[in-house]
């Protein structure tokens, strides 16, 4: 059991360290045209209840990669409050504060977040 345990220790600080380093953009293909791997910045507007879209998804998986994990069901393409939760906690590992950290995604966390292309 104490081998079995210190294997799996061994195999997920490896992938925890794949992840951190390559970051979650790193497996992603370049899309069919050409572009960048990176999702741009839909605007803060994007970000409201109801929202549906596969850029959700992406985003939520890329702040679980960077342990910003409040998600109970997900990530998935819905924008729920988990989503807002999991952006805050990114908000406020980036040094946001108060009003700042309010869920909602800026352009400038969004960039450093490195959300892969749908």
């Amino acid at each position: 059991m104490r081998r079995v345990k210190k294997v799996l220790i061994t195999v997920l600080t490896a992938f925890a360290a794949l992840v951190l380093t390559a970051g979650p953009a790193a497996a992603m293909p370049t899309p069919p045209d050409g572009g960048s791997r990176l999702q741009p910045f839909p605007g803060a507007g994007f970000f409201h209840t109801g929202q549906d879209s596969p850029i959700i998804t992406n985003m939520g998986r890329a702040l679980v990669a960077m342990g910003c994990n409040k998600y109970q069901v997900g990530p998935g393409p819905k924008w729920t409050e988990a989503d807002r939760l999991s952006y805050q906690c990114w908000q406020e590992h980036l040094g946001y504060r108060g009003s700042d950290a309010d869920g909602i995604p800026g352009q400038k966390s969004w960039d450093v977040l490195k959300v892969p292309h749908v």
